[in-house]
């Protein structure tokens, strides 16, 4: 080995020695051609500056992985935290879940106006059952999501809305009469169902 032969040349001559491959035959050379040369460069401190050098690859390969799995969780969490559920024919339901800032409702939006396209439906619904508080941000957002569907055509309203939620809502100041909202899903669905002209029934009985 090179390094075995700089230990010894180092010895026999009392001089730091190290090497150079020049050629080699790992390579697809016909001989190992080495170069042997005075250095600063000890074996200790060699192995020393390799494993450093091994070191900050394996952390930078780490942070690499990291990052991409970041991005991954990063992905998997803005899908589940506003799914676009397609309820009915013409009904797609958006259940909102925690708080959120101008990333989280900028995806809101473009994933509820394709799916709206794609699906081809009529109305989205924007749950608020699992929020138990909103800020004036997140409302101003969703009254955003609103005149956007509309632009497309569309109608969009939000349902789900507890007593606690209207009370935040009207101490908002944002003008919010424009739109319709309900206290349960059901609702919700009857309303947009009876606007398709249907009704739902159970056993023959009107509900």
């Amino acid at each position: 080995m090179p390094s075995h032969w700089a230990g010894v040349f180092t010895g026999l001559f009392g001089q730091n020695v190290w090497y150079k491959i020049i050629k080699s035959q790992l390579n697809g050379n016909e001989y190992d051609e080495i170069e042997i040369f005075p250095s600063d460069v000890t074996p200790s401190r060699n192995i020393h500056e390799l494993a450093r050098r091994k070191e900050r690859q394996s952390i930078k390969e780490l942070e690499q992985k990291v990052s991409e799995r970041t991005e991954e969780l990063t992905s998997l969490v803005q899908e589940l935290s506003f799914p676009i559920i397609p309820v009915l024919k013409g009904i797609l339901v958006t259940p909102l879940i925690g708080k959120f800032n101008e990333d989280r409702l900028s995806d809101l939006m473009q994933r509820a106006l394709f799916e709206l396209s794609r699906n081809k439906a009529q109305y989205l619904l924007i749950d608020l059952t699992g929020i138990s508080s909103v800020d004036d941000y997140t409302i101003f957002g969703i009254q955003k999501l609103i005149k956007a569907v509309r632009l497309l055509g569309g109608d969009c309203f939000v349902v789900g809305v507890s007593k606690e939620l209207a009370i935040t809502i009207t101490l908002s100041g944002i003008d919010m009469n424009d739109f319709l909202s309900f206290s349960s899903l059901q609702q919700g669905v009857e309303y947009a169902l009876e606007q398709h002209g249907y009704e739902l029934m159970l056993k023959g009985t009107k509900l």
